[in-house]
């Protein structure tokens, strides 16, 4: 029966990259960042060590094992970056609460996509920096992103950490003439934005 680091030294003369994604993917379950070094290490030996899509994964298991540094590393170091490389460290960012970096980035980012205007959305609300989300959200709809019920569920988010009851009507009647007026999560944020300014009326 081979060991475990007779796995992973075979893997350097593998044909694709699979193998090494599904070590990550074990890392990530354990959230184990020692692991993961490990696993980067026999990647940077091998012929994956450029690789687009082995490199994302390096960031977002990186960030879900809470190793910011390392994620930026990866970042950082790689020759060739698509949409989803951007997507992913900018997530590691607003997730860690590094948000002006992540605006940083997301300002320097080639080609946003709905996931990447969510992400600052979600991100600034999150860290109760409500205005600046909100901005984000605005921007995003005259960009002509689609607003799924990921952007609503953050902006009403935002909106009831902002207690304005004016805007928190308009959000309303957005949502109300979007595909989401009778979906249940989006039923249930409007409820908590309500009932945050005190109306359980409208709620």
């Amino acid at each position: 029966m081979a060991t475990r680091h007779g796995l992973v030294r075979d893997l350097l003369y593998l044909p694709d990259s699979s193998p090494f994604a599904k070590l990550l993917d074990s890392c990530l379950r354990s959230r184990s960042a020692r692991e993961t070094r490990r696993v980067h290490a026999r990647i940077l030996n091998s012929q994956f060590s450029k690789e687009i899509f082995i490199q994302n994964k390096l960031i977002d298991v990186y960030g879900k094992c809470d190793c910011l540094d390392d994620a930026r590393k990866v970042f950082d170091r790689m020759p060739q970056k698509n949409t989803f490389t951007w997507n992913s460290i900018i997530t590691v960012l607003t997730k860690s609460g590094f948000l002006d970096e992540a605006a940083r980035l997301f300002g320097s980012m080639p080609d946003p996509d709905q996931c990447s205007w969510n992400s600052m959305v979600s991100g600034f609300a999150q860290h109760d920096r409500f205005e600046e989300s909100l901005e984000y959200f605005v921007k995003m709809h005259k960009e002509n992103f689609f607003l799924n019920e990921y952007s609503f569920g953050s902006a009403l988010s935002a909106y009831a950490g902002l207690m304005d009851f004016d805007i928190r009507i308009q959000v309303h009647a957005m949502v109300s003439k979007s595909w989401y007026s009778t979906n249940v999560y989006m039923g249930s944020a409007l409820i908590d934005m309500y009932s945050k300014c005190g109306s359980v009326a409208c709620s």
